[in-house]
């Protein structure tokens, strides 16, 4: 049954829903309407999308990305009880206050329970006896070639976290710009992300469209003579070359 929960003025500002897309802020405030006094509710993706996103035909197949940015930043938690699947709100009465709160009839999370992220496996084809020269393996199965492509793009990648989501992340997203468009984006990134700046979760810089990101660069510093200092075409592919080393180092 949904609820009538409360928002905090506070929560646009909170760190952590600033390193996630602003789809799985959304999603993440969604649950609290059909999560129980105690934070919990059920939790399989089809019944999420379905309850939260009625009209939303694309929902089904993005909304399991948005709850591993979510699961990644701690703001909830998926488990599994004979064979049910739920999810929990960590830190369920920081944001919401509960008076005469239900009981719970969702089984509680312990640690033992929790759900681990999978890639999804392609399905098994019969192919029967082979007639002649036929289709590459790699050309059966779905984003085999986005998957060429993705493989490039994460070598390059600084930060190399929740690869399965990015995975599914780089796939939505080639069908809005190109392989070579995503590399020179993440290239662009490494190259004038300010130092004191965290690394973006590579899942949320691909929903976000951050390879359309066109940042201004550093501030140029006027030196002896009049000529500029600071970064400059000639040396970007240094920058690049230096974050590569630094995440080898790492």
């Amino acid at each position: 049954m949904a609820r009538i929960r409360t928002i905090k003025p506070e929560f646009p500002q909170s760190e952590s829903m600033g390193r996630v897309s602003r789809e799985a802020r959304l999603l993440f405030i969604l649950l609290w309407t059909i999560c129980d006094d105690s934070g919990r509710a059920r939790a399989s993706s089809r019944l999420l999308a379905s309850l939260l996103y009625p009209y939303d035909s694309d929902a089904p197949a993005l909304i399991e990305v948005w709850l591993t940015e979510l699961e990644s930043e701690g703001c909830l938690r998926r488990y599994e009880v004979d064979s049910n699947t739920y999810v929990d709100v960590p830190n369920w009465l920081k944001h919401q206050k509960i008076d005469k709160p239900s009981q719970s009839r969702i089984p509680e999370f312990v640690e033992t329970s929790r759900m681990v992220a999978k890639p999804r496996e392609a399905s098994a084809l019969d192919l029967g006896p082979r007639k002649g020269p036929g289709p590459r393996t790699a050309d059966l199965i779905p984003g085999a070639h986005e998957d060429e492509g993705f493989d490039s793009w994460w070598t390059e990648q600084p930060h190399q976290v929740a690869k399965p989501v990015a995975r599914k992340a780089y796939r939505a997203a080639l069908k809005k710009t190109s392989a070579a468009e995503l590399l020179s984006g993440l290239r662009r990134y490494i190259a004038t992300k300010p130092a004191d700046q965290k690394w973006c979760n590579p899942a949320t810089w691909l929903n976000q469209e951050r390879w359309t990101d066109q940042p201004a660069a550093p501030s140029l510093i006027i030196g002896h003579g009049g000529a500029p200092s600071g970064p400059t075409h000639q040396n970007m592919s240094g920058l690049v070359d230096a974050a590569m080393s630094e995440r080898k180092a790492s």
